[in-house]
């Protein structure tokens, strides 16, 4: 168990230069990892957490809702992973039809439905652009074997129609909330669970978009216990900065990037960054991230 500060959160977005509104709600997603209370949405300073493995089957990360502004996020239990099922179907058609996105920070999730106006559609906030993901054709998880592809393929925030931490839910790729939503299909019943306080929680507000910032729980339990080393910053996709145009510019000296050193890590800067970790590392040693090892690599001081 450890206790996630709203202050660990701004650290880690500034480690990873995500440039977040600080005066809007911001999503944020922790692969692998549950509040110590999934059913308790309270908006706190501080909040109790614990690191979990990632099972494709049961709801095993935390979705949370942060006011940086407030100083002050609440949390809730889902899932920003695909569930099995799914994941093997897609497997026998090549990995097409489920993914698994990369972690990073997105600034155009917006309200919209998902699956629109069918029996099971319902209020969601839509994923607008392309963004990295991976697809498995080999096994059932994701590892940095399977191959990235950047696209749009509707990776919505939406209800997981999951009762709690030990049942199904329900996602090829999208980022899910444990509960069940007000849809055509469930007649006249309102929504339920974490999801019916999640969507309360955020629909009703003026601001047009949303963004999302999503990691893995291991790196946020490492900040709050011990919170950020020496060597801890990242650039990954989303990020933005002066040290993002380092990496740019590294990438574009040794042939992999050709386009304006902008310091904005988006798609063109990924696959370079990719490629050259891959021709440097090894097939499987493409994470998609600068830390330590690849600025080295890359011959760049860091931080």
């Amino acid at each position: 168990m450890f206790e996630l500060k709203a202050e660990h959160l701004l650290a880690l977005c500034s480690a990873n230069e995500f440039p977040i509104d600080r005066d809007a709600l911001v999503f944020v997603g922790l692969r692998g990892c549950l509040p110590l209370s999934p059913f308790d949405h309270a908006r706190r300073e501080t909040q109790r957490l614990n690191e979990n493995r990632v099972d494709y089957q049961h709801p095993r990360c935390t979705l949370l809702q942060w006011w940086p502004a407030r100083g002050v996020f609440a949390t809730f239990p889902g899932s920003t992973v695909p569930h099995t099922k799914y994941v093997e179907q897609a497997r026998r058609h090549g990995g097409v039809g489920c993914n698994q996105l990369l972690s990073g920070f997105w600034d155009d999730y917006r309200r919209g439905r998902h699956r629109g106006f069918s029996a099971t559609g319902h209020e969601a906030w839509q994923q607008t652009a392309s963004r990295p993901l991976r697809r498995t054709a080999d096994d059932l998880d994701y590892d940095p074997l399977d191959r990235v592809e950047l696209s749009n393929p509707s990776d919505n925030l939406h209800a997981a129609w999951c009762a709690g931490l030990d049942s199904d839910y329900s996602s090829a790729g999208c980022q899910v909330v444990v509960g069940f939503p007000a849809c055509k299909q469930r007649g006249d019943q309102p929504a339920t669970g974490p999801w019916k306080a999640f969507h309360e929680g955020a629909w009703a507000l003026p601001q047009t978009r949303y963004g999302y910032v999503l990691l893995s729980g291991s790196e946020v339990e490492r900040v709050a216990l011990v919170g950020l080393e020496a060597g801890s910053e990242r650039v990954r996709f989303g990020s933005a900065g002066p040290r993002t145009q380092r990496v740019q510019q590294a990438l574009k000296e040794r042939g992999y990037y050709e386009g304006e050193l902008d310091g904005q890590f988006g798609p063109r800067s990924l696959r370079a960054l990719l490629q050259f970790q891959e021709d440097v590392f090894g097939r499987g040693g493409n994470d998609g991230i600068c830390g330590p090892q690849t600025a080295e690599a890359l011959r760049i001081s860091w931080p």
